[in-house]
């Protein structure tokens, strides 16, 4: 059911928990950012403007990305055409580079790829020549170097993950990309070839984040849904609005033409596992915009995409089972606790012998690599920070859970210790009983070291704050969420340059306290299962 009066009142929170920032004192070139929707600003320095996004590099927050669509510049120095980023000087190339071949996914392999052989070559003063090959679904990207001769090129094989991952097997590519982790099934094809899983660290790389929302017209009284809910719309169980409270009208729906790979994740993570079909008479559209577009001018209809592509519609909140709403940010997509938020992968057999490879691979995961990320509308995994205040839904929400999950006296002390602190984006994730890291926690724990040796960090105490999810004894949860951040602060220490967290890192635990999902399924538990980061 619709939760209306909750999500006013959790609205009301929010608004009320909410608090402005802004710059003691400002500069000739500094301007001021403020949210669409009120409440918060950013001010700072503009380090560049292309239309779309502000990169502007505030004394409170440190360097922020902020969308045009969602942020207006009220004040300052705001620029009233585009400012290019200040460029670095190439890297020098030695030598040729080599050949190497990607293999993966038509979304990921046109609108990404490119962009990101477009930028390495930048870094490394080359230009680069785009041709299609033999098969249709190739393309083929020659670097030339200052004096047109080829020093490598780069293979794009759009030829679908199945085939990919038969072919990294096979030594015939060096690297599959894929919007979801590779399964068990998959898995077993390398091990019958006697190949190790290659789901480890060296093998398995998150490169990207992403999430799919829900989009609505703007004058669509819409609040928030559940996914069970937008299953049966997209079913036809629910066909009018008045099924969902709402004023009556036929819902129209909106959906990707077969083939698309937003409809197959959409269909496995919400129709099929619910043993639901896409309804008949579903509008069809071929393209990442119209998507949202279409949606964007019917009051009565309904579509989804993913976060980038919101445009002029509106994302819904998604409200789960257990009446924890999350909203669609690009915070959430990074803490992965929007419900439908994905990571996006890279598989390698270890580190790839083409030298091209080896540099591609490691620019993609690059501060400078992420960057990348946004020209194709996906979520850089880039730290970002949030006040306390800012996760009222939140906060109210862990206030209310069954008494055997919350114990009064460790929740006042959670909330002493953040009141004035502010959280990363950068979350730490575990298998159950487990304090072991994941392959994403072990490439964030040499992000957030470099993040946290930044200038304007440097003086910050971090708390690494352990959680469990609701299985087992309290007791033994808080044990097992203590562990679990000592072994972030034990590999924060142990990365480049970590010596210099030593006397800054304090971590605690939290059982099962301040749930981000809900503990009746096994992902709701896993994102439960966690060790947030926070600054003060």
């Amino acid at each position: 059911m619709w939760s209306m009066a909750r999500d006013r009142v959790l609205g009301t929170l929010v608004a009320l928990l909410v608090v402005a920032f802004a710059a003691q004192s400002a500069v000739a070139a500094e301007a001021t950012l403020r949210f669409k929707g009120g409440g918060f600003e950013v001010t700072g320095e503009v380090k560049s403007f292309d239309g779309q996004r502000y990169v502007i590099e505030s004394k409170v927050l440190g360097t922020m990305t902020l969308e045009v669509e969602r942020f207006d510049c009220v004040s300052g120095a705001c620029p009233t055409a585009p400012i290019a980023a200040a460029p670095s000087a190439p890297k020098a190339i030695s030598g040729d580079l080599g050949t190497t071949s990607w293999e993966g996914g038509s979304g990921i392999g046109t609108d990404y790829m490119p962009q990101l052989i477009k930028a390495f070559a930048s870094t490394r003063g080359l230009t680069v020549e785009r041709t299609i090959g033999k098969d249709q679904r190739d393309i083929e990207f020659k670097l030339m170097s200052a004096d047109n001769r080829v020093v490598g090129q780069f293979n794009v094989r759009r030829r679908g993950v199945s085939s990919g991952y038969a072919e990294l097997a096979q030594g015939n590519v060096d690297l599959v990309w894929t919007s979801a982790r590779m399964t068990d099934p998959q898995a077993q094809g390398f091990l019958k070839s006697g190949i190790a899983d290659p789901r480890v660290p060296g093998s398995e790389h998150v490169f990207a984040l992403d999430s799919m929302v829900v989009l609505v017209a703007n004058n669509n009284p819409a609040v928030s849904m559940t996914e069970e809910m937008l299953a049966k719309i997209y079913s036809g169980e629910i066909s009018d609005w008045s099924q969902v409270g709402l004023p009556a009208g036929k819902i129209n729906v909106y959906a990707p033409v077969d083939g698309m790979g937003l409809l197959m994740h959409f269909n496995n993570t919400v129709m099929t596992p619910r043993s639901l079909k896409l309804r008949a008479d579903a509008i069809r559209l071929g393209t990442v915009v119209e998507w949202s577009d279409k949606v964007a001018q019917d009051p009565m209809g309904i579509s989804f995409n993913f976060i980038g592509y919101i445009r002029n519609a509106r994302a819904l909140n998604i409200e789960s089972p257990c009446g924890l709403v999350s909203v669609p940010t690009t915070f959430s997509t990074k803490t992965e606790e929007f419900p439908m938020a994905r990571r996006l992968y890279f598989y390698t057999m270890g580190r790839p012998k083409s030298r091209l490879a080896q540099e591609l691979l490691d620019f993609a995961l690059s501060p400078e690599g992420q960057d990348v990320l946004k020209l194709a509308n996906f979520v850089d995994q880039s730290p970002e920070l949030l006040e306390f205040r800012e996760q009222g839904t939140r906060i109210a929400y862990a206030l209310n859970v069954p008494a055997e999950d919350f114990d009064f006296n460790l929740m006042r002390q959670l909330i002493t210790d953040i009141t004035d602190a502010r959280r990363l984006t950068t979350t730490f994730r575990f298998e159950s009983s487990s304090f072991r890291l994941d392959t994403k926690a072990n490439q964030d724990i040499a992000r957030l070291a470099t993040f946290l040796n930044q200038e304007g960090y440097r003086d910050k105490k971090i708390a690494l704050l352990g959680f469990a999810d609701s299985r087992g004894d309290f007791a033994k949860n808080l044990a097992l969420a203590r562990a679990r951040a000592d072994t972030v602060r034990r590999g924060l220490l142990a990365a480049p340059n970590g010596k210099a967290l030593a006397g800054r890192l304090e971590a605690k635990g939290y059982s099962e306290l301040a749930p981000v999902a809900c503990n009746d399924s096994d992902t709701g538990r896993e994102f439960n299962r966690r060790v947030e980061v926070w600054l003060y």
